[in-house]
Parts: structure tokens; sequence; C-alpha cells
């Protein structure tokens, strides 16, 4: 797998603790198990930290779960503002991921419109599937309810592959 060198901020980290609200002691062993008594909000934190905790997620509560925590990220984590509609929110996800991620080895997050209602979403982050699954669902789903996401067969972060390939119909 690539490396990654970079910060993540404790804003989107913390998803994952509003997503397992209900299992609190499921979150104090995972937090635990990283160093972390807690998720501050306004912290930067190591970005394998954060890669570790949502792959421990995955892992220990089910990627059902983690594709929760990405569908809550549109809530949680920073976007750029003046996002009205679908197409403006799958242009800007790189942008939020920068205002959430930041360094020198990072990865990135593009779009490609193939026509009027549908695009194509690359997520090259160092993050699980599901939570990138999730990410994209949410913020598609805000602003098209029909929207469908469809993972391509050209690969899978989960399998090794460097990115994880979306197709987006509304």
């Amino acid at each position: 797998m690539k490396p990654f060198k970079g910060q993540y901020l404790g804003a989107a980290l913390r998803s994952f603790v509003r997503a397992l609200q209900q299992s609190e002691a499921v979150v104090r062993q995972i937090l635990r198990n990283h160093g972390l008594e807690r998720i501050d909000e306004d912290q930067w934190y190591d970005l394998n930290t954060a890669r570790s905790i949502y792959y421990t997620v995955g892992a220990q509560v089910g990627e059902r779960s983690l594709h929760g925590v990405g569908l809550q990220m549109i809530g949680a984590a920073q976007f750029p503002p003046g996002i009205d509609d679908i197409k403006a929110v799958l242009t800007s996800l790189d942008a939020a991921y920068r205002m959430n991620c930041r360094g020198p080895e990072i990865g990135a997050i593009t779009c490609d419109f193939e026509g009027d209602h549908t695009a194509v979403v690359v997520f090259a982050t160092p993050f699980p599937c599901a939570l990138s699954r999730g990410i994209l669902q949410g913020c598609a789903k805000k602003f098209a309810a029909d929207a469908l996401i469809e993972h391509s067969h050209d690969g899978c972060v989960d399998r090794g592959d460097p990115n994880c390939c979306f197709h987006v119909d509304w």
C-alpha cells in the first residue's frame, strides 16, 4: 500500500464516535487501543492513527457501521461554503478532504462528470472502502435522494489497490 503522511482533523474523526454512540464501551476501547482518551474536534491527529481507527471500526464493529460513519461525515467534517446541489458537493469532495486532512502525502479525491446526471468519483485516500462509500453516499443523497452509488470493478483499497472508483447516477 502507498505510504501516507499527514494529519487528520478531530472534527472529522469524531464522526466514528457519533456513529457508534450506542456502543460507548466499544468507542472507549478503540480510543484506548490507539492511545487516546477522547477526540478533540479542534486537534489534528496523525493520519495513520485516524486510518487505523477506521479500519479497527470496520474489523470490530463491521463494515456496515463503518459505512454509517461515512454517511455522517457531511454533518461532521468541514466542507467548502456554497454547496447547494449534487454537482457542487461532488466537485467539492477533494477540497473538503483537504480541509480535514493535511500533509505531504494524503492522497486525493477526483470527480469527472460523464453526463448531466453521471459522475465517476475516485477515492485515492488511506481510508477503507466502506468509509469512502458512506461519505460519497451521504454527500450525494443530501442533494439527490435518488442517487445511485456503484463501486467499479476496477479495484478496491481493501484489496490493496491504490483507490476505489465509484459511479454516481442521479
